[in-house]
């Protein structure tokens, strides 16, 4: 197949948009004799004059090769074998050009390359090596499997990405089924780059995704709470959860919270309200850590809970505790959540108790408490989306105000913002 190649007078990528770290690990490769490309998701958002989160490197030196010729060099991975070089403030993921998943998994060319395909035809291991074609048309959709080549400025496109791009259509590359089979992980990736991007999934793409839904279970858990990050800090949650919906990804992500949700509409709206708060964050320049975002997208049907169990007889404080780190902990089994952000959950809603104690020296010290600012930011939001406890809000806002805040060197506590705003708003 004869690939699209448009030279640098034909396209708009412009190596002043590329991070110098990339530039010059394409640079190192070129002047060391190897093919280099700029590629993926890099190339696809700089075509789109958006700004790329990551630059990534495909090449045709081996891993071990890139070790010796970077001394900033380790090598990462089982599954895939990756080098990331590392500059200061930034990994440049760099790969050895692979091929795509052999027919026949004894079939293969290399003696180093290695193999392992799951019981469900997942790939468990893949480290075999190839062409710059065999490793455009082993990625997982046509937009991302554009190469920008250091050598010309050129940019280069194996399998149809440059029109899709141009169609808004995010398209498997492959028979979607098989390639869906092969790395469940790629459903919940459409759902995110449709949303993202603004785009359409391709019919038959889409169809499959509803259909083979149910493998997502055989996805690392490890792996799929990496990728919920990714769904709802993209600045695009809104957009990206309606594509898990009508998907139907949602259910075997999050079980019992899904089927929760769909037997009452206005617990959708919390979620969506949820959403859209995170996206105004995001849009403002604000990062959440992950305690307060699964505090607040999972916060209704937490309180649901808890009002279960303190009428089953459960003090308040055993309540809150038991249902937050018991629902988190059951989502492991297929979104393996940090026993550090359960119990930082967990505190946000037991927490959530200690806003109705407003005489003596208790608020002071609240307010003081390491937990305070999580907890006030879900109080504050849940204030507002239920219009409820206003009065209590307007003392707690005042309070705040009028009171010196503690600075917490607690690594991955609390929201980062910028110097210039003091305040998370919540709209």
């Amino acid at each position: 197949m004869e690939p699209i190649i448009l030279k640098r007078s034909d396209h708009n990528v412009s190596r002043k948009n590329i991070s110098s770290a990339a530039i010059k690990v394409l640079y190192h490769l070129k002047d060391e004799g190897y093919t280099a490309y700029l590629a993926g998701g890099g190339v696809r958002d700089l075509i789109l004059n958006r700004n790329p989160k990551d630059f990534d490197v495909a090449t045709d030196a081996t891993p071990e090769q890139l070790r010796k010729i970077f001394r900033n060099c380790r090598l990462v991975g089982r599954r895939f074998r990756l080098a990331h070089i590392l500059f200061r403030g930034e990994i440049i993921e760099t790969s050895t050009f692979r091929a795509p998943v052999p027919e026949d998994p004894d079939d293969t060319v290399h003696c180093d390359n290695t193999l392992r395909v799951g019981e469900s035809g997942m790939v468990m291991r893949d480290n075999i090596f190839g062409t710059p074609e065999e490793d455009a048309l082993r990625r997982d959709f046509t937009i991302n499997a554009l190469f920008y080549n250091i050598a010309d400025f050129s940019v280069i496109d194996f399998a149809g990405g440059l029109k899709d791009l141009e169609n808004k259509t995010i398209r498997v590359i492959g028979e979607p089924d098989k390639r869906f089979a092969e790395d469940p992980v790629r459903m919940i990736r459409a759902a995110r780059f449709a949303g993202t991007l603004g785009f359409d999934i391709e019919k038959e793409a889409y169809e499959s995704i509803c259909r083979n839904k149910d493998l997502l279970a055989h996805a690392a858990p490890s792996r799929m709470y990496e990728e919920v990050q990714k769904l709802f800090f993209c600045g695009h949650a809104k957009d990206v959860f309606q594509w898990l919906e009508k998907t139907d990804l949602l259910h075997p992500m999050f079980h019992d919270f899904s089927h929760w949700i769909d037997e009452d509409k206005a617990r959708h709206d919390w979620v969506i309200q949820t959403l859209e708060q995170m996206d105004r964050w995001r849009e403002a320049g604000l990062r959440i850590h992950p305690a307060l975002l699964f505090a607040l997208i999972f916060g209704e049907y937490h309180e649901y809970l808890i009002d279960q169990l303190i009428q089953d007889g459960q003090m308040p404080q055993d309540a809150a505790r038991n249902a937050v780190q018991g629902h988190l902990r059951g989502m492991c089994e297929n979104v393996r959540v940090p026993k550090t952000v359960i119990y930082q959950v967990s505190d946000i809603m037991d927490n959530q108790r200690r806003f109705e104690r407003t005489q003596g020296r208790r608020p002071q010290r609240f307010i003081q408490s390491r937990g305070f600012l999580d907890a006030f930011l879900y109080f504050k939001f849940s204030a507002k989306a239920h219009s409820r406890n206003g009065e209590l809000l307007e003392f707690w806002t005042e309070m705040r105000k009028n009171t010196p805040q503690k600075t917490s060197s607690r690594k991955g506590r609390g929201p980062r913002k910028p110097k210039n705003n003091p305040e998370m708003p919540i709209d």
